[in-house]
């Protein structure tokens, strides 16, 4: 009597090891940076067709992304943030529970990509991803992870099917120079990165082909630092700046409202202040949030901006805001760099 018996290729075993540990090594890597995007009011939908209106008030997620700088920088896809009603109506969480409200830095529906800012205070240690912007070959090893709908990070394996692949989008409108991969991309994946063997972020998912397997597309990170540089070099033909913050409008708590007998009900929260510009020299920072300029209130980014071109170059104007529950002032000299204070604080 024979009994069976099962067998082996030589290295067989070992190639297996060598696959699973270069792939959980990956994910090990890059996953901590993964996050999940929500949009308030929208439930999760496709590309193809985007998702009906949920609670208006709820945050649903729409997809993920990959924190890539130590400031709360993270990247995704244009479409996941493209039903965002208003500038403060994204979420983002982390896989270790942490959630961040963020805005839409950069969005370029050219190549489906959207740089996020995480609102977080200075020095908030935040994991972050590696990009790797080196070309690609047909056959390498990728791995594409997620963070859907909540559900902490997945990973899915496969290889590059092809590089330079067009994928049309809509009536005359296409993404191209992908990636094509058989990693399967998962409902909730987008905006994920697609990683290397070595946890390098190496693109970000961004489509699926209906009704075929193994059919998968991610914007290479090339593109990606191509969008992101392109914006870099708008900013700077724009010369310098006459105040040098971006901000997005907030809703102030009605019990610090009282508290410091405050009339205006909304602000506007500083999401960045560029480094040398009037607004850094006067001591304000991300997260302030500014309640009037020049004695008059700001309730919005816009009225903020038709504030400051309004001034006059060399003008200094007195602003004031919150920060950290107290009502603060300093002042600003529009177009100009000498160093203002912040004062006391008014009350609180």
């Amino acid at each position: 009597m024979t009994t069976g018996r099962v067998f082996r290729q030589p290295g067989e075993e070992e190639a297996m090891d060598a696959y699973s540990r270069a792939v959980s090594g990956a994910a090990e890597r890059v996953g901590p940076a993964v996050v999940s995007v929500e949009v308030r009011g929208r439930r999760p939908g496709s590309r193809r067709r985007p998702s009906p209106p949920a609670d208006p008030n709820a945050f649903q997620p729409t997809g993920s992304g990959v924190i890539f700088d130590s400031q709360g920088r993270a990247i995704t896809n244009e479409h996941v943030v493209r039903t965002a009603p208003s500038s403060d109506a994204i979420s983002v969480v982390l896989p270790d529970g942490r959630r961040f409200p963020a805005v839409v830095e950069l969005a370029d529906p050219s190549v489906d990509v959207a740089v996020l800012r995480l609102l977080v205070a200075p020095g908030t240690p935040l994991p972050v991803a590696e990009l790797h912007s080196a070309a690609l070959k047909v056959g390498q090893l990728v791995v594409a992870i997620g963070n859907p709908y909540g559900l902490s990070w997945t990973v899915t394996a496969g290889v590059v099917s092809a590089v330079g692949r067009t994928l049309p989008i809509g009536p005359g409108r296409e993404l191209r120079d992908l990636v094509q991969t058989d990693t399967p991309i998962n409902p909730g994946n987008s905006g994920g990165p697609l990683v290397d063997a070595q946890g390098r972020v190496v693109g970000i998912t961004t489509a699926v082909m209906p009704f075929a397997r193994g059919v998968g597309f991610a914007v290479p990170t090339s593109a990606v630092l191509g969008a992101i540089a392109g914006q870099q070099e708008r900013l700077e033909s724009a010369g310098p700046p006459r105040f040098g913050v971006s901000g997005v409008s907030t809703a102030i708590e009605p019990g610090l409202r009282r508290r410091l007998g405050l009339e205006a009900e909304r602000g506007v929260l500083l999401v960045d202040v560029q480094p040398g510009s009037p607004a850094a020299a006067a001591s304000l920072r991300p997260l302030d949030v500014i309640v009037s300029i020049g004695d008059a209130p700001v309730a919005s980014a816009e009225a903020l901006k038709q504030r400051i071109d309004a001034a006059r170059p060399g003008r200094s104007l007195e602003v004031v805001f919150l920060r950290e529950g107290r009502l603060r002032r300093t002042h600003a000299v529009i177009g100009g760099g000498s160093r203002g204070v912040v004062e006391a604080a008014l009350g609180g």
